[in-house]
C-alpha cells in the first residue's frame, strides 16, 4: 500500500496545524503493518517547545506548531506523511523507504531544511527539531513497537543535546529504559520551583544536591554533572562533590577541569560560560583547555559559578559527549541551582565540604 491507496478520500485533520491526525496516522501505520508493506518511522519533537510557550505565549507556540507543520509537509511532499501526534510532536511515515542510507539522507535533508529557522514574528526566537527513527519490519513487528523503538532512537538524540536525528540500531540503542525517560514535560515555572523544593525541603542540603542532580541527568538528559571547587578554595582546590554520570555517556570516569583557564571567558554578571562546542575553544586562544576537554570526551559544556557576593564556592559543571545546543532553558535551570545553593550554603554558614 502507498500514500495514494490509503489517502484517496479524506482523512481527519488536526484542527491547528492541518495535517493529519494522530489517530489517521496509527490507523494508517498499522494497515502498513498488516499489508506487510515495509516503511520507515519517525517521532518529530520540538526542542524545548514548553519553555517557549512559557517565555513567548502561546500565540508563538501556536505559530511554531504551524510553520514546522508546513515545512514539513512542503519539504516531505508525495514521499511521505506528515502528522501531529500531540502537543509538540509529529510523526513522519515514509512507506517502503527502509535502506540505511536512504533514510540518512532523508533525515539529513530534513534537518538541513528544518532546524535552526527563525520565527518571523517573533525576533530571535529560532526553532530546532530532534528526531527519532525506526524501520518496519527490521525493527518492529506491530506498531506499538515501532513506536517505542523510534521512541528509544529519540530519546538518545536528546540525550546526545538535541537539533539531531537517529536511526535506531538494536545494538545501540535496545537497552534504553524508556520508563524513566518518559517522565511528564513541566513547565519552566514548575522546574524552578522544584530545584527550590529540592534544596529546601530534604532531610539535608548535601542530599538534596544529590537527588537533585539525578533528576538533572535524566530529565535535561546531561552526561556529566558535578561541583567543583577552584585550586583557592580553602578547603582544598580542583575537588569534585555530587558527581552524577549518566550511564549513556561516552565517558563513565571525569576529571577535575583547570577551570582558572575560562575566567576571561566568564559572563562576570551571571557567572555563566557555555560553549555548544569545544573545539571552538581554540579560536578563542584556549588550547589547553581544548585538550582537557577533549581528553574526556567533551565536546559541550556549562559551567556556573556557585557564588553569593564574591564568594565563589565552587563551579557547576554541565558537560556532554556529544555537541550539545545548550537551550535558553537548560541555562536558566543551571543558573538556578547554582544560585539557590550558594544562598543556602551562605544563609547556613556551609561549605561544600561540610555537606
Amino acid at each position: 500500500m502507498n500514500n495514494d491507496e490509503y489517502f484517496n478520500i479524506e482523512r481527519p485533520r488536526d484542527n491547528l496545524t492541518h495535517v493529519y491526525s494522530r489517530e489517521v496516522i496509527i490507523d494508517y501505520v498499522n494497515q502498513l503493518v498488516a499489508d506487510g508493506t515495509p516503511f520507515t518511522f519517525a517521532l518529530v519533537d520540538i526542542d524545548n517547545f514548553k519553555y517557549v510557550n512559557d517565555t513567548y505565549g502561546h500565540i508563538a507556540g501556536d505559530k511554531i506548531l504551524k510553520t514546522v507543520s508546513n515545512r514539513l509537509v512542503k519539504l516531505i511532499g508525495s514521499i511521505g506523511t506528515v502528522a501531529r501526534y500531540g502537543g509538540d510532536e509529529f510523526i513522519l511515515v515514509f512507506p517502503r523507504l527502509i535502506d540505511y542510507d536512504a533514510v540518512w539522507t532523508t533525515c539529513r535533508s530534513i534537518m538541513m531544511f528544518m532546524n535552526n529557522f527563525e520565527i518571523a514574528e517573533f525576533e530571535g526566537l529560532f526553532v530546532t527539531l530532534t528526531i527519532g527513527l525506526a524501520r518496519f519490519p527490521e525493527n518492529a513487528q506491530t506498531y506499538d513497537e515501532i513506536f517505542e523503538t523510534a521512541d528509544k532512537a529519540l530519546y538518545r538524540g536528546k540525550m546526545k543535546g538535541r537539533n539531531c536525528f537517529i536511526i535506531y540500531l538494536p545494538e545501540k540503542h535496545a537497552h534504553i529504559d524508556l520508563k524513566n525517560s518518559n517522565s511528564k514535560s513541566i513547565s519552566s515555572m514548575q522546574l524552578h520551583v522544584h530545584v527550590f523544593n529540592m534544596l529546601t525541603a530534604g532531610p539535608s542540603l548535601g542530599e538534596g544536591v544529590s537527588a537533585l542532580f539525578n533528576y538533572f541527568s535524566s530529565y535535561l538528559m546531561i552526561d556529566h554533572l558535578c561541583i567543583q571547587t577552584l585550586p583557592d578554595n580553602p578547603d582544598g582546590g580542583n575537588k569534585i562533590y555530587f558527581e552524577k554520570t549518566h550511564e549513556l555517556s561516552r565517558n563513565q570516569s571525569f576529571l577535575p577541569i583547570n577551570l582558572m583557564q575560562l575566567d576571561d571567558a566568564v559572563d562576570k554578571a551571571m557567572g555563566i560560560f557555555y560553549t555548544n562546542n569545544v573545539s571552538h575553544l581554540a579560536d578563542a586562544g584556549k588550547q589547553e583547555l581544548l585538550e582537557e576537554y577533549k581528553t574526556q570526551q567533551i565536546q559541550s559544556a556549562c559551567t556556573v559559578e556557585v557564588s553569593i557576593s564574591g564568594c565563589i564556592y565552587g563551579i557547576l559543571r554541565a558537560e556532554s559527549t556529544s555537541v550539545r545546543i545548550w537551550q535558553r532553558g537548560d541555562l536558566d535551570i543551571l543558573v538556578t541551582t547554582a544560585k539557590t545553593l550558594a544562598i543556602l550554603l551562605h544563609e547556613r554558614n556551609l561549605t561544600l565540604k561540610d555537606l
